[in-house]
Formats: structure tokens, sequence, C-alpha cells
């Protein structure tokens, strides 16, 4: 896999591994906004599956989204979103020297493919994995996401009013323009006035009819339909969910299948550096060996030397390196605006990274700091001897243990960090929310079925039941979690090994900043560790405490973002005063997976 960088956007190539060298590549056009989240790690896997059979593939962002120049506000975007599928079509032919592609489009992208197929000689198939109905459909979609996370927290929110320029889905923002594109899309429609073409179509639901897809006068058309097997496991969240590998070999299978005789024609590789420009950054597609290899993009300031020492930012979670509601691709432009670099990565086993070896933690396994270092040896290499670590939730983990090992860390920031020291209670309770979410996504996608139940009052009572559980599981989790923690060999000798290790870490000059959502679970993890009015945390010099309030715990709400980014600017040493300050908690309710 290598990165490249064509039409204002950033793409990586998986180039053909087999023995010959085929005519025929994939472009995969992918997802938007937390469906994107979900989906990015099916999508690097499907596209490893093909290079091994000599599919040389392409995956790309679109414009404003993920990687890409822009964001939500730029006029024309479905129209740029369509004709960014063709771009990649083109870069694809001449890097590979192939001659056609097999189109795959997944939600959004199913809804756009057959758009850009259009007028094309060069596509040999389609590939739409779980479309939606329609454009008008998946704005429903959009609204019916938008009204169950982000208008409550909007709500909630004093400083900040609803985004009136169009809609906020789990934070990725849609202006009206384009959710009125979005409508009047009709991929039946579109992939009816193109030419007999192959075509796979897995279905969320019930499998189309190959006449509901090409009309009944299209009954020779080689069109294969069936229900995408797994689909609700996948989409349910990008950490707790599951990859499945049913749908994944059967994808794999049929376009290599359909994967045609001819022989590649002569590539023509870009031959400039692969740069994107914006308009106070500049981005590079970086890889980092050695395997398992690291994916990332290195974010420079433009036209100027670094003002400050760099930051690396980790994965949330399971959340690509992009960041929940593309926040971390908000913060290391606005970094780089006021003479900051950074990089952010996928770490190995997650977003468009390599897999991890056998036997590894999900996320919290102690290896992991290697890793990191191995990102921070890069960074040496490119001339910045120091860095500083920014994480969120388990990312928080991987940076405050890479900081103790690693001396070149200077700045560490921790943002909502829910485990500083693993053990086995905390293991049981990763896999209580991922059953949880687990379940929250199959009676989604069963809603229609309880929505004809005859007892109106079912669905009430069931959700009393469901937030008292919740609540009782998550004091009886809290509770476990503190006595492992007690009974732990250094807590039974008296010492407090997290604080120790904090204590530290400042000593030797590490700049700590500590940032927690109001009424946020990390607020019981540092109250375990460091006293439960933060009393021990107060008196170490070098930590500086901030609150945000009506926050969740992925900073959904922008204003959350935007506060967390100046508190970077600050942290970082562009404005730097070397005190050490401390800001009270106010302890609010917050959505969580266990909130009463």
């Amino acid at each position: 896999m290598r990165g490249i960088v064509f039409a204002r956007t950033i793409g990586w190539l998986h180039e053909g591994k087999g023995t010959g060298r085929r005519g025929r590549g994939v472009v995969i056009a992918g997802a938007h906004g937390h469906e994107d989240l979900c989906s990015r790690r099916f999508l690097r896997l499907l596209a490893d599956k093909l290079a091994e059979n000599d599919l040389p593939t392409l995956q790309f962002d679109y414009p404003g989204c993920g990687n890409a120049a822009g964001d939500h506000s730029t006029p024309g975007q479905v129209r740029s979103w369509t004709e960014s599928i063709g771009a990649a079509i083109d870069r694809l032919k001449r890097d590979c020297g192939v001659a056609d592609v097999i189109l795959v489009g997944f939600r959004l992208g199913a809804l756009l493919a057959p758009l850009a197929a259009a007028g094309r000689d060069d596509v040999a198939g389609l590939v739409l994995l779980a479309p939606p109905t329609s454009g008008k459909a998946y704005v429903r979609e959009i609204t019916a996401m938008s009204r169950m996370i982000d208008a409550p927290l909007a709500s909630r929110s004093a400083g900040e009013g609803p985004f009136t320029e169009g809609r906020e889905a789990a934070g990725f923002r849609i202006s009206h323009e384009t959710l009125a594109d979005l409508s009047a899309l009709d991929w039946r429609h579109a992939a009816a006035s193109l030419p007999s073409l192959p075509m796979l179509v897995l279905t969320n639901g019930k499998p189309l009819a190959a006449d509901e897809i090409h009309g009944p006068g299209a009954g020779a058309a080689d069109i294969t339909t069936a229900e995408f097997d797994g689909y609700p496991l996948l989409m349910c969240d990008p950490t707790a969910n599951r990859i499945p590998a049913a749908a994944l070999d059967r994808c794999a299978a049929w376009m290599t299948d359909h994967a045609g005789e001819a022989v590649a024609g002569k590539a023509m590789p870009h031959d400039a550096s692969e740069i994107l420009d914006g308009p106070h950054y500049t981005e590079k597609p970086v890889l980092i060996g050695p395997e398992p290899m690291i994916c990332g993009v290195l974010c420079q300031p433009r036209g100027r030397q670094a003002a400050a020492e760099p930051v690396i930012f980790l994965n949330a979670g399971g959340v690509p390196h992009v960041g929940w509601a593309r926040g971390t691709v908000e913060a290391g432009r606005d970094l780089a605006a006021e003479g900051a670099a950074s990089l952010r990565i996928d770490l190995p086993g997650l977003g468009l990274s390599d897999q991890t070896e056998e036997g590894r933690l999900f996320l919290y396994d102690g290896r992991t700091r290697h890793d990191v270092s191995r990102a921070i040896d890069w960074m040496e290499r490119a001339g910045y001897p120091a860095v500083g670590l920014v994480g969120t939730c388990a990312g928080a983990f991987q940076a405050f243990h890479t900081a103790r090992a690693d001396r070149r860390v200077r700045t560490l920031t921790m943002i909502n960090p829910l485990c500083f020291a693993w053990n086995s209670s905390y293991a049981l309770e990763m896999a209580v929310w991922k059953n949880y979410e687990a379940s929250k996504a199959v009676l989604g996608h069963n809603a229609a079925a309880m929505q004809e139940s005859r007892e109106p009052d079912v669905p009430t009572w069931r959700g009393i039941a469901s937030r008292q559980v919740r609540l009782i599981v998550r004091r009886g989790l809290e509770a476990i979690k503190s006595t492992v923690s007690m009974l732990h060999p250094a807590a039974l000798l008296g010492q407090r090994r997290v604080e120790r290790w904090m204590r530290d870490l400042c000593g030797r000059g590490v700049r700590v900043l500590l940032v927690t959502s109001e009424g946020d679970l990390s607020l019981k993890e540092i109250a375990r560790h460091f006293g439960s009015e933060e009393e021990r945390l107060g008196s170490i010099r070098g930590v500086t405490r901030v609150s945000l309030p009506d926050a969740d715990h992925t900073l959904t709400p922008y204003h959350a973002r935007r506060a967390v980014i100046a508190r970077l600017i600050d942290h970082g040493g562009i404005r730097r005063d070397g005190c050490a300050r401390s800001e009270p908690v106010h302890a609010t309710p917050s959505p969580s997976f266990l909130a009463p």
C-alpha cells in the first residue's frame, strides 16, 4: 500500500500482489461521516484481499471529507464527490496500467457509483454495498441520527446554538444544499440507464430482485443480489463493531471471478511529490515501518518553519485517524495555522494500518507503546527530535505509557481516559460495552418488527428496564474496577503506582494536559487513582486540568472540539507560561453506554 494525492484528496493504493498483471483494477467509493468511521477498516481489509488476487485497488476520501481538502461548506459537494470517483478511476489506470475498473460503492458510495459510471467505457462492473433505498431515505437516516445524537447535546449547551446551515450527524456537518442534492439521488434509476454491467448488490435487509435494478427488460443482465450478512454489527460503532468475514469473502470472490483476462498495459506513475496543499498547511500521506506498517498523514505549516514541537494524534478507541466528527483533521490543520506540525496515525490493527500479530489485547496491549515509539522515530528522522502525544479514551492510555518509556515525549494530552492501568476488570467492562453496542445494533435492525407490535406500552417499559439494568451494571463494574485496583500488590503495599507514574513524568519536565467532559466515566477513573476530589492530582506541578461543559465522551459537539484545539495550541508551547493550572470540575450527567 502507498499513499497518493490527486484531485485535492488523499488516497491509498493497494497494488496487486499476484504473479500476473491483470488489466482490471478496483476503485472503492466509501461512506460518509459516522458510517465511514465504522466501515473504513472493513474496506481496507477488502482492498487487501483484492490486491492479493492481483486486482490493484484504490481507496480515497471525498472532497471536504476525511483527509481531503475543504469542508462541508463547499458548494456543489454531491457533484464534486461524484467527479472525484472519476478522478480516482483515472489515477488508478495511470498508476497501474489497468484498462478498466470494477467500481465498489459503500452506502453513500453506492448512491454515487452509478452516477460516476455514466458516460464512461472503463467501468466493467459495479459492487453496491448496503445502498440506501433512495437519496430521500438516506437523508431521513441522517436526520434521525442528528435528532438522536446531536440535538440533545446542543440543547444542553448554553454557549452554542444549533447548527442552522444544515444538519450535524454524530458531529459531521452537512449543508442544506448537500442534503437537497442527496435527496434527489436514485441509484436504481441511474443503474438502469447504464449499459448492461455485471453487478453485485448486497442490501441491508431483504435482497432486491434483478428487475428492481435494471427493469423487467434486463433479464439477461449479470446481477447478483443478496443480504449483507453482518451489516448491523459492522456499523454499530467504530470500536465495538465486528468485521463480517463472510461479506468480505463474498465481495472479493465475486470481483475475482469478474477480473477479466486482459493484461495490464504500461503504468505511468505520478512523478510529482505526493503533497496536498491547503490554505495554511501541507499534508503528506506516510507509511511507517517495519511491519506491521503504520498508516498516517503528516500535516505541516505551509511556507514557514514550525514554531513549536509537533504532536502525534493517536486513535480514539477504534476510530480511524481522521477522528470522530473529523476532529483530528480539524485539529492538525488548526495547529498548522499556528505554526505547529502534527502526525495523525492509525496504530496497527486500526483504520488503514496493517494487522497486528496474534495474541494482542485490543487497544490496551502494553506493546502498543513500541508502535507509538516507531512513529516518534519517524518524526525524529523527519527533523522533529521531540514531540507531544495526544490521545482520547484508549489513545490516552497508549500516550500515557509511551510517554513514561520514551523521553522524547515533552507534552502529553489525555482526553477522557477510561484506564490508566489495565487489568481484568477493564477487560470485563469492555466486553460488556461491546456486547451492549452489538445488541443495540441488532435491535435497531429489527426496529420495524418492534413497531408493528400490538402492545404500544412494551417499548416504554422495556426502555425503562434497559436504563435501570445499565445503571446497575455500570455501578457494579465501577465497584469491581476499584476493588481489583485496591487488591493490586502495589496498592496493598501502600504504593499508588498510577500517581507515582504521573509524578515521575512531570518530575522529568513533561507537561500534562488532562481533559474531561463533565459527567464522563473518566472522572471515576481519575478519582480512583488521585482521590475523589482529585486532591493528589492537584498537588502535581506540571498537570493542567480542564473540564469541558456540555460535551460527550467523543467530543461530538463542535464547541468541545474547538475548546480542545485552543488548549492544544496553548499546551504545545505556542503560548508557553510553564505554570501548572487547575480548573474546577463540575459534575453533570453525560451520555454514555451505561448512563442511567
